[in-house]
């Protein structure tokens, strides 16, 4: 069973595993790079830094660590999910699905989610539009490789 809750640093080693093999699959598949992935992503340190001041949570099967999630409130009303990296076995199930809801659940005053992910990635585009995120924006990063970032929002209507 999926299950989602805080991480604690002491988790901070195998979240780093999980980072480095998600973010190095996504790396070889959309840039024909070995490794790479957003900044600190393969960094014990960095990832202990994040759990102590961050929103972070464990993504778990079972008692098992498959994955992991970085929220920032940027407003009362507004989370960016900074950061969501689960197994690459785990993936294409639908447990990215229940996870997003789980959050969703978890933060009901919410009614704006945001998030980034490069243009390349076109297989997130598909998961966050396919559970109702919209392109807001993009940005270019390499004019060169014509690489952009995408934003994409969310809107939840709330009833009062």
């Amino acid at each position: 069973m999926v299950s989602i809750s805080k991480a604690k640093e002491e988790d901070a080693s195998v979240l780093t595993n999980i980072s480095i093999i998600t973010f190095d699959d996504d790396s070889k598949r959309f840039f024909n790079k070995e490794r790479g992935g957003p900044p600190g992503y393969d960094s014990i340190d960095e990832q202990a830094r994040r759990i102590k001041h961050h929103i972070y949570y464990k993504i778990c099967d079972n008692d098992n660590i498959i994955g992991g999630i970085v929220l920032t409130k940027l407003e009362e009303s507004h989370m960016e999910l900074t950061q969501i990296f689960l197994s690459p076995h785990y993936q294409n199930h639908g447990i990215g699905q229940d996870i997003m809801r789980m959050l969703e659940e978890m933060y009901p005053n919410i009614n704006k989610w945001s998030l980034d992910t490069p243009s390349v990635c076109v297989r997130n585009h598909h998961f966050y539009e396919k559970i109702g995120y919209k392109k807001a924006n993009e940005i270019m990063l390499d004019s060169n490789t014509n690489l952009k970032l995408y934003f994409y929002e969310k809107h939840i209507e709330k009833d009062d």
